[in-house]
């Protein structure tokens, strides 16, 4: 049985990852600036509000974290890229970002939310490299089908599976917009989160 995630409430927000109190199992989604992750997470938890969205790319400052259950966290991590910030936050936030992912033991699963219309961008696969190196487990979250016409859901999992070298399974093509695709994804989360 997967824990229900509509459950979901705000639990803390943290700027240093270090200061962040232990749990007993956590997933993070990372992407870049405006690819929709608080948008996906708000999905996944089917609450409308429950992680900001912002049309202002780089609007997660934050290590945000949301709990379903006592020490289950799903982890909103500020995205990378094209956000209208400074270069000294820029470097902030990815040293956030790296000290987050490599210091978290009960880090079950990373899900890298890419763009469906743009496809994996090279911040993107830099992500993924840097991840794997790691030997830290992660998915690809493809979000905003909506905004691809004839979509064949088939064919975008093939090339993404193709051109990031995952397996099938491990790929996810979702609207957040339209609030399609989100069912495997909320019982693959609600597992983990469980072991």
């Amino acid at each position: 049985m997967a824990l229900d995630l509509s459950k979901s409430v705000f639990f803390i927000s943290e700027t240093k990852p270090e200061l962040l109190p232990q749990s007993i199992s956590e997933v993070a989604f990372v992407g870049r600036s405006n690819v929709g992750k608080s948008s996906v997470i708000n999905a996944v938890c089917k609450t409308k509000n429950l992680a900001r969205t912002s049309k202002t790319p780089g609007r997660t400052r934050a290590i945000n974290i949301f709990t379903s259950a006592k020490g289950r966290w799903i982890v909103d991590l500020p995205g990378y890229g094209f956000a209208r910030v400074t270069e000294e936050e820029k470097k902030v936030w990815q040293k956030m970002i790296e000290t987050y992912i490599t210091s978290r033991k009960t880090l079950k699963m990373i899900y890298i939310l890419i763009d469906s219309f743009v496809g994996p961008t090279e911040l993107d696969f830099v992500m993924m490299d840097w991840v794997r190196k790691l030997n830290i487990p992660f998915k690809i979250v493809s979000n905003k089908t909506d905004k691809v016409s004839n979509l064949n859901l088939e064919k975008l999992k093939d090339t993404i599976c193709e051109i990031c070298e995952v397996e099938k399974e491990d790929i996810y093509c979702v609207s957040a917009k339209k609030q399609t695709g989100f069912g495997k994804l909320i019982n693959d989360i609600g597992n983990l989160l469980l072991k």
